[in-house]
């Protein structure tokens, strides 16, 4: 694909995503592959502050649960886009519950297909050329999408990836995820004990 034809395909994901008004359950199972593409196939890392807070809990298999979204969202996909420049995500099947007034709650299965690009940079050193093929393993990604402070966050979001061998080459990108967890878990225990003091 060229470069005229790779615009036009982001200008089209673009187009649909700042217009959605997540109205439908349909609307919002499309906004969030939209979402999804601009993220990992156009590394829109910034978009993780679009639909993720403060109080998003995030349970990713192989490394933990954390809260604070977006902030550590961001650091965590940065990585990536370094050894995985050329990634697609080939989406399966998504679908989406919900209304307006009650919240969605969707579910999605991907499968990625790409190239470790040769001398990306990861956590244990650089890429070595490696070709990942589209179902050779699978991502399956649930969240639900309430209103925080008067605008859609993702508020929980369930992640687990499809074989061993692609848990730890996940788990490798993630270089800083140790230290995020260690300050959140942090923040939880402070929060909690900010909470007792309050009620003595």
């Amino acid at each position: 694909m060229g470069r005229k034809e790779v615009l036009a395909e982001r200008r089209a994901l673009e187009e649909y995503y700042y217009n959605c008004k997540l109205q439908t359950p349909e609307e919002t199972a499309k906004q969030f592959e939209v979402y999804t593409r601009l993220i990992w196939e156009f590394h829109q890392a910034g978009l993780c502050y679009d639909y993720y807070c403060d109080h998003t809990v995030t349970h990713l298999e192989g490394v933990g649960t954390w809260v604070g979204g977006k902030d550590a969202l961001e650091v965590e996909t940065l990585p990536t886009f370094s050894l995985y420049p050329s990634k697609k995500c080939n989406f399966k099947e998504i679908y989406a519950e919900g209304s307006p007034e009650t919240g969605y709650h969707f579910g999605q299965i991907t499968s990625n297909s790409g190239v470790v690009s040769r001398g990306g940079a990861s956590a244990r050193g650089l890429g070595d050329g490696t070709v990942f093929h589209e179902d050779g393993a699978y991502c399956l990604c649930e969240c639900y999408v309430e209103k925080v402070e008067g605008r859609w966050c993702i508020t929980r979001e369930f992640v687990i990836n499809g074989e061993d061998a692609i848990r730890r080459r996940t788990k490798n990108l993630r270089p800083f995820a140790k230290s995020l967890l260690e300050f959140y878990d942090g923040l939880e225990e402070t929060e909690g004990n900010t909470d007792k003091e309050a009620q003595q």
